[in-house]
């Protein structure tokens, strides 16, 4: 499927337009801006001309990329027995049909059934034919003894026979570069796996040629890929078919070796010099869980976010946008797709997103732009379709994984360093944070708040919103880093940046903490600020309603490309240029059923009203006056006017939601979630 713009107009004002061609007109006299673009992606054209057996994707410790090579893994058990009284424990297992033949590896690790984290096992390799196994596990010695023992086994197929990958021919620019990452799946390694040679020769009009001859021993991509540049100067102007081979090696100390290895390759692609045209750079940074009435505002006299504001005085803010549900993965995946929840369906990390939804990453992708993406797992698992459209997709798997902190400044780190390798191509660069999400631990120096509990107030929950404002200031501050090496890096001025969030967090103004339980404000609007030099005119604020739906559609419209007719959503650059409202007037939010024996939730808002329903109830179950009862504590659903107008506004959803799910047979498709990601979504309070 091609995500590449359409011929429909885009929606820029005229004189945004020819302020842009007189820029461009002016940029070819002097030499128009020009950056490394994906001219050609070697995995899609090798998997078009061989289709692959294995995955497209695989990760190198939590860093995954389309690759070739990746290997098979399979859930082999998941079980908890009691717990042994000797050193070891025989556990019975049934391998999958993947598994039941020729070399394979399995990957065991052992947990308490009280203690949070694994102790992970060395693995075992079998040969031959093997329908059940039976292993002897050891018990690590300080792992806790308790009444039941966890165990979990993975196993991987290993081929005997190691691929050889080609090529049509491609015809190579004038100013071209080959990219690839190199790698030897990280279990090798711990079991003594060969190193390998990674060759890449071209075949054509002038011979054959070898560009890279590399030995890579497993330990040395344990935890990372080897990336590599490839100049192609003296290759400009042919059409050549790229071989990309490996070959077992043995050690230089002609020590006994193994006869096999894991080699992968990442993401081969040649980038090629082009003109940037009215292309620029996007990054889009996500805030999970930053309430919008906590940034551009005071907490007992402070300012709470001074480095977010001062960008939105050069750019653009909006100070009713709605995110469309109350929770991580369904909300972002709206952000990506700009659909609504009822018609992507992904409600959970467990979820997966249909392969006709195109994603921005996507789309980007298809226009020219390098992908990447750090996130802090859990909710935005790549298999859950986020990975999709990104080169590169970090997951910050290690960081947090036994509790819900998060780690702005290392997340922010990997992706400056990104940002620093990437600095001369054109990019979509994603960055997400749990950082302000909850338990609420922010470094003592921003742990300052003080204010006293209001009447009727628990302690507890005021304690809470003062040590969330600690979180809100101390990101704040981690950001200005981001600001600050786009300047460094020269990319400020041309570089379009996005900060948001996918919801809220609620501290008893309904009766409860946190988020996933209800859809009011305070746990859908969030904050939106952008800002881009000579193209987001400073001081915009926009008052009118918008929707996190919204955002994909802006984005694209703001650097060229589209509208792409697959978003629902509509673009708000009329909006933020000369104030246009938004066409549309009415935002939908939904609710999960998790904590809700009547179902799931729905909502419809205009800028004066909103409307709550449940599932399965026609009529309209609570109904407020914005205006006048912004805090949404006096319930209308008696009124018969407000009624009507809400039963015919969430029937609008209702609808979305009967269409998509008659499509998708009525179940959202599922995948199976392994027990690491299970206990990250139990410590983040998305699962009992």
């Amino acid at each position: 499927m091609s995500y590449a713009p359409s011929s429909r107009r885009l929606s820029r004002p005229l004189l945004t337009i020819l302020a842009l061609v007189a820029a461009s007109t002016v940029g070819c006299r002097r030499g128009e801006p020009s950056a490394l673009q994906p001219a050609v992606r070697l995995t899609q054209i090798i998997a078009s001309k061989h289709p692959p057996k294995m995955p497209a994707r695989c990760a190198v410790a939590d860093e995954s990329r389309p690759a070739l090579g990746c290997p098979i893994r399979r859930n082999v058990l998941s079980a908890t027995m009691p717990f042994p009284e000797g050193p070891t424990i025989d556990v019975k297992a049934q391998l999958p049909k993947a598994l039941k033949r020729g070399r394979i590896v399995l990957e065991p690790s052992v947990s308490s059934d009280e203690v949070e984290g694994w102790k992970d096992l060395p693995p075992i390799v079998l040969e031959g034919a093997h329908p059940g196994v039976t292993l002897s596990l050891p018990i690590p010695r300080d792992l806790e003894r308790t009444k039941e023992l966890r165990v979990r086994v993975v196993g991987q197929a290993i081929p005997y026979v190691l691929r050889t990958y080609e090529t049509d021919g491609v015809e190579i620019g004038r100013r071209s570069q080959l990219h690839v990452g190199l790698a030897i799946d990280p279990v090798a390694a711990d079991v003594g796996a060969a190193p390998v040679a990674f060759v890449i020769e071209t075949h054509g009009r002038t011979g054959t040629r070898e560009l890279l001859r590399e030995i890579v021993d497993p330990a040395e991509t344990r935890d990372r890929w080897l990336d590599r540049r490839i100049d192609l100067a003296s290759l400009a102007g042919e059409t050549v078919r790229f071989t990309l081979r490996t070959e077992v090696q043995a050690p230089p100390d002609g020590s006994a070796v193994s006869d096999w290895s894991v080699p992968i390759w990442g993401n081969p692609q040649i980038l090629e010099r082009r003109p940037r045209h009215a292309h620029r750079n996007v990054v889009l940074v996500s805030l999970d869980t930053m309430r919008g009435d906590f940034v551009g505002t005071e907490y007992e006299g402070r300012r709470l976010t001074p480095r977010l504001d001062e960008k939105a005085a050069e750019g653009a803010s909006f100070s009713e946008v709605l995110a469309p549900y109350p929770s991580t993965s369904a909300s972002h995946m709206s952000l990506f797709t700009s659909t609504y929840p009822a018609e992507h369906k992904v409600l959970h990390a467990k979820h997966v997103l249909p392969g006709s939804m195109p994603t921005l990453a996507e789309i980007f992708a298809a226009n020219g732009y390098e992908t990447a993406a750090f996130t802090e797992n859990a909710m935005l698992a790549a298999e859950a379709g986020f990975e999709r459209g990104f080169d590169d997709y970090y997951e910050n798997r290690g960081l947090s994984m036994w509790d819900a902190r998060g780690d702005i400044e290392q997340t922010l780190d990997r992706g400056l360093r990104w940002l620093g390798h990437h600095r001369d191509e054109k990019f979509f660069l994603f960055l997400h944070s749990y950082q302000v999400h909850s338990p609420y631990e922010p470094p003592l120096e921003h742990d300052v708040f003080t204010t006293a509990p209001q009447p009727g107030e628990k302690k507890r929950w005021r304690r809470m919103r003062n040590r969330y404002a600690g979180e809100v200031v101390y990101t704040d501050r981690v950001l200005r880093r981001l600001f600050d090496t786009l300047d460094r890096l020269g990319l400020a001025d041309e570089t379009v940046v996005v900060v948001t969030a996918d919801h809220g967090d609620e501290f008893g103004e309904h009766g409860s903490i946190g988020h996933s339980r209800t859809v009011y404000d305070e746990v859908l609007r969030v904050p939106l600020v952008m800002w881009a030099p000579g193209l987001i005119p400073a001081g915009a604020r926009i008052d009118a309603q918008v929707s996190l739906v919204d955002l994909a559609p802006t984005l694209l419209d703001l650097v060229g490309i589209g509208p792409i007719d697959a978003l629902r959503g509509e673009s708000l650059v009329p909006t933020i240029y000369d104030g246009a409202p938004p066409h549309g007037t009415v935002r939908f939010a939904e609710g999960p059923s998790l904590q809700h024996e009547d179902g799931r939730l729905f909502s419809a808002r205009t800028a004066d009203h909103k409307w709550i329903g449940r599932e399965g109830k026609p009529e309209p179950v609570e109904i407020y006056d914005l205006r006048a009862d912004p805090g949404e504590q006096r319930n209308l659903a008696e009124d018969p006017e407000l009624r009507a107008r809400g039963r015919e506004l969430l029937q609008v959803y209702r609808d979305l939601d009967a269409a998509a799910s008659a499509r998708a047979g009525d179940t959202p498709t599922e995948r199976e979630v392994d027990t690491r990601t299970q206990d990250k979504l139990r410590a983040l309070g998305y699962v009992e």
